[in-house]
C-alpha cells in the first residue's frame, strides 16, 4: 500500500512559499518600473498595487508546481532578472 502525498518536498515548499515569494515579489516592484511604459506615476503605482497579487500567486505556486524545483527555478529567475534591472535603473545603464 502506498501512500498518497498532496505534494513533494514539504520543507523546500515551506521555504519557497513563505521566504522566497516574498523575497520575489519585494524585488519585483522596483524591477517593473525600469521596464513598464507609463508614465512616472504609473510605473511606481501598478507595481504597488500588483504586490498582493504577485506574492498571492507566487505563494500558491510553490504548493500546487508538480516538481519542487520548477517554483524554485521561476522564483530565482524572476529574482535574478529583476535585481539586474534594478542595478540598470540605479546606475543609469553604465557599467
Amino acid at each position: 500500500m502506498t501512500k498518497n502525498h498532496t505534494f513533494s518536498a514539504t520543507k523546500r515548499r515551506h521555504f519557497m512559499a513563505c521566504l522566497l515569494a516574498l523575497l520575489t515579489a519585494i524585488v519585483m516592484i522596483p524591477g517593473m518600473t525600469t521596464y513598464l511604459p507609463f508614465a512616472i506615476e504609473e510605473q511606481i503605482l501598478i507595481p504597488i498595487m500588483l504586490f498582493p497579487l504577485i506574492w498571492t500567486t507566487l505563494f500558491i505556486y510553490a504548493y500546487m508546481a508538480e516538481k519542487a524545483w520548477h517554483p524554485f527555478a521561476l522564483m530565482l529567475f524572476i529574482l535574478i532578472s529583476h535585481g539586474g534591472l534594478s542595478y540598470l535603473a540605479l546606475t543609469g545603464g553604465q557599467s
